[in-house]
């Protein structure tokens, strides 16, 4: 019964999942449309509603553009009196200038300025002048009022100073946008300047205000003109206002809260005008309806997960009997020495059992077969390694022991013999086939040694093993023929051949094994002919016992060692010399390690 349980779990559970990845993936499409749909429609009112903030602000451009015009030229009708004069006709026209300004009670303050002069007139119909020489003249206002350019509406952080004494906090420190525009009269350039009340440019948007949201009039420096928060006036945007190209809005992190952006340029002045809300206010109608559908969708995988649970457990019972068959098969063996199953004459499972049981003795046949031939391979592989030993080489280390025996017989003979003994005994260790560095360097000691006593001065050998790697452990014998390959091919008579060996461990974790020999190196044609067939070695393909074994056996040991991850590089030059690079990953799965 266990396996036919789990039999039905699994089809439950497959059959939930699609399910469920199904009613997912239209939930998150569901919401992402819904999401979509109400920040469309957030835009588009919000667009509309831009519409009638521009017309309301363009009303009063009007009626500002209609003040300027009349105050100026009431102005030169009437003559800019000398302001330095104290006569009373310049008393008069001061006067008759003052019942003027009264005429625009609307706007905060109105100012005559020039060069060397100025006349502010507040909302109480009191007016301030101001002549060369006062502190008025070298204030930053001053300066941007004469030659800055404030013909649209700036609010400016500047404050005026009536004649180097208090503040005049009625004019210059209260919510004001002023407005500038020029004229010629006699000779001489005018300005006039009106300050038009901040609250005159928020009654503009208040149709817009939701009371979570937040909206700015923004000038073309990005100060804020105008808001729904009072305490954000005169100071500087943030963020820039341009959303990506062919988008409405965009979203922004300000502080912990990310906020949907909708900026809109405005056809007065240069300014813009920027609705700011938090982004999850508008994601509350998202959500509720969210978790209406992630509630629908619990109650479908419910009624599906028990529909499902009932038609599988009709449809799996007939496989009760396989599975107390299968139970009784032994985990070793595979074997099945049981009668036919009772199928109830249900042709389908009758020849799903009689297959089982062929499969079963295939199996067991193959199995059998695959250890015979990897028994076969193995014993093959330790044939190859024991046939990297030169019996040829043996026979004249023995023949040199001999005839030193014959002149001396001493320490030398013993010395000798004894790294010869040291250098065969690993080659009949035939139980491991891989082992530490620190063994590898030993025993290629014991073969350098030979080689110089066998060669004498014809050979120099320098190696080199970097200490971090003696515990990690290589393929036995994988040194050891790359140095007998530079004797068999880099000798000559004229020279003494040099060989160096090195080991190191390299920054990417790798061990790289490099051997160099000065002798004759291989023609161009030679050395293509080695890397082909070097490149062409497979991981399975055993090498030619018949043939030169030392480069091949070496490859061949690579591919099986390291498949995939190993590098084998020879470069030679022509009467210069041969190199030998290998690189291969650190093993530290221990020395005793088999095949």
């Amino acid at each position: 019964m266990q396996k036919t349980r789990s039999f039905q779990r699994k089809m439950i559970e497959y059959i939930l999942i699609i399910v469920s990845l199904t009613l997912t993936v239209g939930t998150v499409l569901v919401v992402s449309l819904v999401t979509r749909k109400l920040s469309q429609q957030n835009e588009n009112y919000t667009l509309s509603a831009f519409v009638k903030t521009d017309v309301e602000l363009k009303n009063q451009k009007d009626k500002m553009d209609t003040a300027f015009v009349n105050l100026s030229t009431s102005l030169t009708r009437s003559g800019i009196p000398d302001i330095e004069s104290a006569s009373l006709p310049y008393t008069k026209s001061l006067i008759g200038i003052s019942n003027l300004f009264d005429q625009f009670l609307d706007y905060k303050m109105i100012g005559l300025f020039s060069s060397d002069a100025a006349i502010i007139c507040s909302p109480v119909r009191s007016f301030s002048v101001y002549c060369s020489g006062d502190p008025v003249f070298s204030s930053l206002l001053y300066e941007d009022i004469l030659h800055g350019d404030m013909d649209y509406g700036t609010a400016y952080m500047y404050e005026f100073v009536d004649s180097g004494h208090k503040r005049d906090s009625s004019l210059w420190n209260s919510r004001i946008v002023y407005f500038r525009k020029s004229f010629l009269y006699g000779g001489q350039r005018y300005y006039l300047l009106i300050g038009l009340d901040e609250s005159v440019i928020h009654q503009s948007f208040l149709h817009l205000e939701q009371g979570f949201n937040t909206i700015y009039i923004v000038g073309q420096q990005n100060e804020i003109l105008s808001s729904t928060h009072a305490d954000m006036f005169r100071q500087t945007l943030d963020y820039p206002l341009d959303p990506d190209p062919g988008r409405v809005s965009y979203k922004k992190t300000l502080g912990d809260t990310e906020y949907q952006i909708i900026p809109q340029a405005l056809d007065i002045y240069g300014w813009s005008i920027v609705n700011q809300y938090p982004t999850f206010e508008y994601m509350r109608d998202v959500n509720r309806m969210s978790l209406f559908i992630i509630a629908i969708f619990i109650g479908c995988l419910i009624a599906v997960g028990l529909s499902v649970t009932l038609v599988i457990h009709r449809i799996s019972s007939p496989l009760n009997e396989l599975s107390v068959r299968l139970k009784s098969f032994s985990s070793t063996g595979l074997r099945a020495p049981h009668p036919p199953m009772h199928t109830d004459n249900i042709t389908e499972f009758d020849v799903l059992n009689k297959s089982f049981l062929q499969m079963a003795d295939d199996i067991q046949r193959l199995v059998a077969r695959q250890k015979e031939e990897e028994e076969q391979k193995n014993q093959f592989r330790i044939q190859a390694l024991m046939a990297q030993i030169n019996p040829h080489f043996i026979c004249n280390a023995l023949n040199t022991v001999k005839v030193m025996a014959e002149i001396s017989g001493t320490r030398n003979v013993a010395t000798m013999i004894s790294h010869i003994c040291q250098y065969i005994s690993p080659a009949f260790r035939t139980n491991r086939n891989r082992w530490s560095y620190a063994e590898e360097y030993a025993f290629l000691e014991d073969y350098i040694y030979i080689l110089e006593i066998c060669f004498s001065a014809k050979i120099e050998i320098d190696c080199s093993f970097d200490a971090s790697v003696r515990e990690d452990i290589l393929p036995r014998f994988l040194i050891q023929p790359l140095v007998e390959n530079c004797i068999s091919h880099g000798m000559t008579p004229d020279r003494t051949l040099q060989i160096e060996i090195c080991v190191k461990k390299e920054t990417d974790g790798q061990v790289s094994i490099r051997v160099v020999d000065n002798g004759i190196g291989f023609s161009p044609k030679e050395l293509e002919s080695r890397r082909q067939m070097l490149s062409h070695m497979k991981r399975d393909t055993p090498p030619d016992l018949q043939a030169h074994i030392g480069l091949q056996n070496i490859k061949q040991r690579l591919n099986h060692y390291y498949p995939e991850c190993h590098e084998f590089h020879i470069n030679s030059v022509q009467g210069q010399g041969t190199s030998i690079t290998i690189r291969i990953p650190l093993r530290t799965d221990g020395p005793s390690a088999g095949v």
